[in-house]
């Protein structure tokens, strides 16, 4: 029994291990989408308690998705087979999300939200900032428009983002990427336009520049997801684009 028990005991520090890995911002779709054969037996209909017992880390953050208090049976599902738990989604990772998000019927939609990649950008459990992203709105952004963020495996046709998610190029098809100053502050739409820091057009009381000030995330009726009228292309400087007037009322 000690040596069965010490073996659990291993086992059990091995899974806790794998889920610290995969829970964290770092996880691959295909972990997620595929579930697999669970280290530890469960109960068909397993209480939220139970799973709490090893993935209480994952509930933890700042900004908890709203599903978690609606209990893991909502996105997860335990079976037994062939005397075997598996735990898998109750839908693909593609869909799951929109069982409860209805998607946007805007005509022009970012690539990850029209594939249903959500979790590219958030994490399904919690996280410590808005919206429950991996990382901060602008790193979010920055980690697949600016080039230099990625890491780019020819072989393999795979792309890594910052917090350690994977895509494939078919997923990266039509990206486009911003040639901004060394800094990554800079250079967009207009050269010497700022990406990020205190929106000096406004003063000091306006909120700091990101990306969303001037796109929207998922989904838009504009041209490269902004919010509002889109540039007049036969005006390079946009005086009379009713977004940029939002910042710049005195052109």
């Amino acid at each position: 029994m000690a040596c069965l028990s010490r073996g659990w005991v291993l086992l059990l520090f091995l899974f806790l291990i794998s889920i610290s890995a995969t829970c964290a911002a770092g996880q691959q779709l295909e972990v997620w989408s595929n579930g697999g054969v669970h280290p530890v037996p469960l109960k068909t209909n397993a209480a939220d308690a139970t799973c709490a017992g090893c993935h209480s880390e994952i509930g933890k953050g700042q900004y908890v998705h709203s599903a978690m208090a609606m209990g893991c049976a909502t996105c997860h599902e335990v079976q037994n087979r062939a005397g075997k738990t598996h735990v898998d989604l109750v839908s693909p990772v593609t869909q799951l999300c929109v069982t409860c998000h209805a998607l946007s019927q805007d005509k022009v939609q970012h690539r990850p939200y029209q594939l249903g990649d959500c979790v590219v950008c958030h994490s399904p459990h919690a996280s410590d900032f808005p919206a429950h992203t991996w990382v901060s709105t602008q790193d979010t952004c920055l980690g697949c428009h600016a080039r230099e963020r990625l890491k780019v495996d020819a072989k393999k046709k795979t792309v890594t983002v910052p917090w350690g998610v994977r895509l494939t190029f078919d997923q990266m098809q039509g990206w486009q990427y911003l040639n901004l100053n060394a800094a990554l502050t800079a250079n967009h739409p207009v050269a010497g336009h700022p990406v990020s820091g205190p929106n000096t057009a406004l003063g000091a009381g306006a909120p700091p520049i990101t990306c969303l000030s001037c796109h929207q995330a998922h989904a838009s009726n504009f041209a490269h997801l902004l919010p509002k009228t889109p540039p007049d292309p036969s005006m390079p400087l946009c005086k009379s684009c009713s977004l940029c007037v939002d910042c710049h009322q005195n052109m």
